[in-house]
C-alpha cells in the first residue's frame, strides 16, 4: 500500500512537470476564487457591523459611553417607577375576608372605576366578588376623573363598609368622597387611580 501511495505521488509530479504553466494557473485560478468568496463574506459581515454601529451612534445621539449608561440606568428606573404603579390582583384570603366583611351590608349597585390598565387586576377582582355576595357590580369606563389611590363615594355607611373592607384587602389607604348625585340613586362608586407610593 504505502509503495502504491509513493507511486502515485511519482506520477503525479511527472504530469505536473510535463505542464507547469497549466498547473501554476489551476493553481492560481482556485486561490482567486476562494479569495473572492472570502472577501464578498467577510465586506457583507463588516457592512452589518457598521450599520448596527451606524444605528447605536443614531439613537444615542452623539452620546458618549457614560452618558449612554447614565440613560438607560434612567430609563430602568422609570420602567422599575411604573412597574410599581401597577395595582396587583387580591390574594384569595383579602378576596374572602373582603366578601365577609361586605355580605352583611345587604345588596347594593356598585360601579368600579379603573383609571388605566395599571389597576384592570384590582378592579376585575372587586367586580368579581361584589357579583359573588349578590350585589350588582360592573366595570365602569366612562368616568374621566379618578384621584389618585382608592377612593368610595357617596360617603354613607355602606360605603365607610367599603372603605374598611378595601383597605383591609389592599393595605391601601382608602377615601371617601361626596357625590348627591350617586347618593339620589342609591349606588356606590369605588375609583381605583394610580397607586400612591
Amino acid at each position: 500500500m504505502p509503495e502504491q501511495l509513493v507511486q502515485s505521488v511519482v506520477d503525479q509530479a511527472r504530469l505536473v512537470a510535463q505542464a507547469p504553466v497549466a498547473f501554476a494557473l489551476g493553481v492560481l485560478l482556485l486561490g482567486a476564487i476562494i479569495w473572492a468568496t472570502l472577501r464578498r463574506r467577510y465586506a457583507k459581515m463588516i457592512e452589518h457591523r457598521n450599520d448596527i454601529i451606524a444605528l447605536y451612534k443614531a439613537r444615542l445621539n452623539g452620546a458618549s459611553p457614560d452618558q449612554a449608561r447614565a440613560r438607560m440606568e434612567s430609563l430602568e428606573g422609570q420602567v422599575v417607577s411604573l412597574k410599581n404603579r401597577e395595582w396587583p390582583k387580591l390574594a384569595p384570603a383579602a378576596v374572602a375576608d373582603f366578601e365577609n366583611i361586605l355580605a352583611s351590608q345587604g345588596s347594593h349597585v356598585v360601579s368600579v372605576v379603573p383609571q388605566d390598565r395599571d389597576s384592570v387586576f384590582l378592579a376585575r377582582d372587586l367586580v368579581d366578588a361584589f357579583n359573588r355576595i349578590g350585589w350588582k357590580a360592573t366595570r365602569d369606563t366612562n368616568m374621566v376623573e379618578v384621584p389618585d389611590g382608592l377612593s368610595v363615594w357617596p360617603e354613607d355607611d355602606v360605603a365607610r363598609a367599603i372603605c374598611n373592607a378595601l383597605t383591609m384587602a389592599t393595605g391601601a389607604l382608602v377615601t371617601l368622597r361626596k357625590d348627591q348625585h350617586l347618593k339620589e340613586q342609591g349606588a356606590y362608586a369605588i375609583g381605583i387611580g394610580y397607586k400612591l407610593d
